[in-house]
């Protein structure tokens, strides 16, 4: 059996690679050529184990993503098999391909909703996710600029991403990078939002991806308010996972504003003609996971 290791995912694939793979996923969604099986998760003494994943028929196959939760650390790991005769083709190590697809999703849905080149972007966090994102928007001119916003001194980390990623990189408060910003990412594990929803300027995209549980939420219901659409991955997952949107106030709309990513790419304009707000709830599929892992599987045993 093949085994591929988090350090063969990083040797296998870049970023850009990721973003052709996820942008390819949602098309095929768009065009109903997958099918999500939602996350599970089971508690028990202190620690959880979750599932989900999916079916992408038009590649041929399909897996799941498994991973515990201990000590509020993850580690994930994707079988994937052959549509074709059940066969199990190979199991991926999770946790760099994590990185790579979640940050790669986020990309897709910003190039739909605010394209580039030349935005001013920031990311609120410091940690794995927070840097990824600052790698998949550097690609290709899109941010000219990034702040960094980080609960402690995160100076000498933006002066590492600046030199590694080619785009300058600043820290900033959360309230001046939120109305500097013509896209905001949140990469946090913060339960109370970030910042004010009042500040961001009319026709700010703000990517909410750090939290996929009903019990945080990053982003306040101003934003949710502001917003003229709400962009989701999955609509019934992101609708009972993504805390923003199980807490959302009911004058906020929020439920009626959601969009599936798949079915928004073939209609692009429509999201760019959009007023005030354009929200992306992230909370991750598994079938974005089975997509990734089967693009460096093709990758690694071609090699």
């Amino acid at each position: 059996m093949l085994f591929i290791s988090d350090d063969q995912v990083a040797q296998s694939i870049t970023m850009r690679d990721a973003v052709a793979a996820m942008r390819a996923l949602f098309e095929d969604l768009g065009r109903h050529a997958g099918v999500i099986q939602e996350r599970v998760r089971v508690h028990d003494a202190g620690v959880s184990l979750s599932m989900m994943g999916g079916i992408h028929t038009s590649a041929g196959v399909m897996g799941a993503k498994v991973y515990p939760t201990v000590k509020g650390q993850f580690n994930f790991i994707i079988p994937l098999f052959s549509c074709d005769d059940g066969r199990l083709l190979c199991t991926v190590a999770g946790n760099a391909l994590t990185r790579l697809r979640t940050a790669a999703v986020t990309r897709v849905a910003a190039d739909c909703l605010r394209p580039g080149p030349g935005r001013r972007v920031a990311v609120y966090g410091s940690g794995v996710q927070a840097e990824a994102h600052v790698e998949a928007f550097a690609l290709d001119g899109y941010a000219t600029e990034f702040r960094l916003c980080s609960r402690g001194d995160a100076t000498a980390l933006a002066e590492q991403w600046q030199q590694r990623y080619g785009v300058p990189v600043t820290c900033a408060d959360a309230a001046d990078a939120a109305a500097w910003a013509d896209v905001i990412i949140t990469a946090t594990r913060a339960a109370e939002p970030l910042f004010d929803g009042k500040l961001p300027r009319p026709g700010t995209l703000v990517a909410a991806i750090g939290s996929s549980k009903p019990v945080t939420r990053e982003v306040d219901d101003e934003v949710l308010r502001r917003a003229s659409m709400i962009v989701v991955e999955a609509a019934g997952q992101a609708a009972r996972e993504g805390g923003e949107l199980v807490m959302a106030g009911p004058d906020t709309g929020a439920r009626d504003k959601l969009v599936e990513l798949g079915a928004l790419l073939p209609r692009a304009d429509t999201a760019r003609a959009a007023g005030d707000l354009l929200v992306y709830k992230s909370v991750g599929i598994g079938l974005e996971d089975v997509a990734l892992a089967n693009h460096i599987y093709q990758r690694v045993a071609a090699a």
